[in-house]
């Protein structure tokens, strides 16, 4: 008796060909050994690709005979194979089916959460009818990673507490206290909450320009208020200081008419119409208030100006260093040594000149009472004048100066405080700010080791002959090669809270020599100058 069956029969549901070596499992269903093989070597259990049944241990498979003669009687019937192409090339991004194997890979329409598996459109049919209340959702990669490591369940559970995903399982473990969300509800939430922060930060942005836009416009129409104020009180004092000088000559002119007359009866004829002077006198520099915020900001660009100047001397003479000294020759002070503060081992006496002061090291260090106003540590002395907003000018010269590593000598200015220093380091740190000689050469700090400074050498001198600049208002110590006529070095920023003195040593850090063979004569200048001191 002839059979009439349909293709449908003979097809394998996970390879959608007909059967190769048909296998028949506990469950009832057929598929391809080969194909059931693979598809159980892909779980950690051996399961039934339609209804899910699981098997353990797993069955051995086995060809079911009488499907295999069914399948050739089909086969020759329908006059050979009939080969389903399902194979296609997945694009980046895109889930494969997870029933499809070998080189009939399928793109996935539809992933169960509940099968924890992907479906291409054939399968996907395939598992609707047998399981239609089934979730399916678009097709999601990496399955592994949503399942619970515990449990081998779908995470679809949030614990608001933990801030974790849970399985149903792990559900009920927690604790009561905790509140335990669907995933879908917490993503709702979070997501409500980043569109209001993205509000709130927007709306934010939006306030802060408008505040700058508002700021701007304010601080421009203020600085074009007062630039025009400025403007109109200097166009104003400019008129009345004119007229002052027009009544001024115009006096000037009369008197002089009147002094270069001969006659007594003319003059004092002409006394009563003369010019009057001004009833107020001359007028003094006006008082404009300027803002002190403008002056901040102006002082700001003008240092931020400064800063880009290259950093040589003290002033600006076309690249002349003669020059400079020219200048600030101009302020130059008297300089005394002051025996009060002077070290135990230091002499003076007037030198050959009368503007001159010789300091010698003795040989054997007199004994004088102790007191904080005279240096124990340093064989140094102060000067008796002492400045902080002026600026002043003095020369020092080594006698029997020989310029090898024997010498070591320094001059500069140190603050009164630095005489009870504890150390013997003339470091602007213990209030000294000057250049020391050392091995024929000059340093711009105390540090008298040559390995252990870290700035350059200034200079090799052919004679010790220096200037010393201090400038209170500018807060600089500059020295000059008076024989070379050269720039050697400034401090600048140096703290002015606190009266600076000049100091001399002229024989610094030597342990192995009782006294010095050479002097240190300074320069007792008085100044001529109006522009001294000042």
């Amino acid at each position: 008796m002839a059979l009439s069956m349909s293709e449908d029969q003979f097809l394998c549901c996970i390879c959608l060909g007909v059967f190769i070596d048909p296998a028949t499992i506990p469950c009832g269903h057929t598929f391809c050994k080969p194909c059931l093989e693979a598809y159980w070597h892909t779980r950690d259990t051996a399961i039934c690709a339609l209804c899910k049944t699981s098997f353990t241990p797993a069955p051995n498979i086995q060809v079911n005979m009488v499907m295999r003669d069914l399948v050739e009687s089909f086969k020759g019937a329908s006059g050979g194979d009939e080969v389903v192409d399902q194979s296609s090339t997945l694009a980046p991004g895109e889930v494969s089916c997870d029933i499809c194997i070998g080189d009939r890979m399928s793109k996935a329409v539809k992933t169960c959460l509940v099968c924890v598996s992907s479906y291409c459109l054939e399968h996907a049919r395939v598992h609707n009818a047998r399981f239609s209340r089934h979730q399916l959702v678009r097709p999601l990669a990496n399955l592994e990673e949503r399942m619970c490591p515990t449990h081998n369940r779908l995470l679809e559970l949030y614990c608001c507490f933990d801030k974790t995903m849970l399985c149903v399982a792990c559900d009920s473990h927690q604790a009561p206290a905790h509140l335990v969300v669907t995933m879908r509800v917490e993503f709702l939430l979070q997501k409500n909450k980043a569109a209001r922060q993205i509000k709130f930060v927007n709306a934010f942005h939006l306030a802060l320009v408008s505040k700058v836009s508002m700021l701007y416009d304010r601080y421009n129409t203020e600085a074009s208020r007062r630039v025009d104020e400025l403007e109109w009180t200097a166009s104003h004092w400019n008129c009345v200081l004119e007229e002052d000088i027009t009544a001024l000559m115009s006096r000037v002119f009369a008197l002089e008419r009147v002094i270069g007359s001969s006659d007594s009866f003319e003059l004092l004829n002409n006394l009563p119409s003369l010019p009057p002077a001004p009833p107020d006198g001359i007028r003094g520099p006006c008082s404009v208030n300027i803002p002190t915020d403008l002056l901040g900001n102006l002082a700001e660009h003008f240092m931020q100006n400064m800063a880009k100047l290259p950093k040589m001397g003290c002033f600006t003479t076309n690249g002349s260093a003669g020059s400079e000294i020219t200048l600030v020759k101009e302020f130059t002070v008297e300089v005394t040594p002051d025996p009060s503060t002077a070290h135990p081992s230091l002499l003076f006496r007037r030198g050959s000149h009368g503007c001159e002061i010789r300091v010698d090291r003795c040989k054997i260090a007199r004994t004088f009472p102790m007191s904080t106003q005279r240096f124990t540590q340093v064989p140094c002395v102060l000067a008796t004048q002492g400045f902080s907003s002026h600026r002043a000018y003095w020369e020092v010269e080594v006698e029997d100066w020989v310029g090898n590593g024997s010498d070591v000598w320094f001059v500069g200015v140190a603050t009164e405080s630095s005489m009870t220093s504890q150390g013997v380091s003339v470091t602007p740190g213990n209030g000294f700010w000057v250049l020391v000689h050392r091995e024929g050469r000059l340093w711009p700090t105390a540090t008298t080791n040559p390995a252990n400074n870290p700035m350059a050498i200034v200079t090799q001198m052919r004679k010790a002959h220096v200037g010393v600049y201090f400038d209170g208002r500018k807060r600089l110590v500059s020295f000059y090669d008076i024989h070379l006529g050269d720039h050697l070095y400034t401090y600048q920023h140096v703290p002015t809270n606190e009266r600076l003195f000049p100091v001399f040593s002229p024989d610094y850090f030597r342990p192995s020599i009782k006294y010095a063979n050479h002097a240190m004569i300074v320069k007792t200048h008085t100044a001529t100058n109006p522009l001294c001191g000042r």
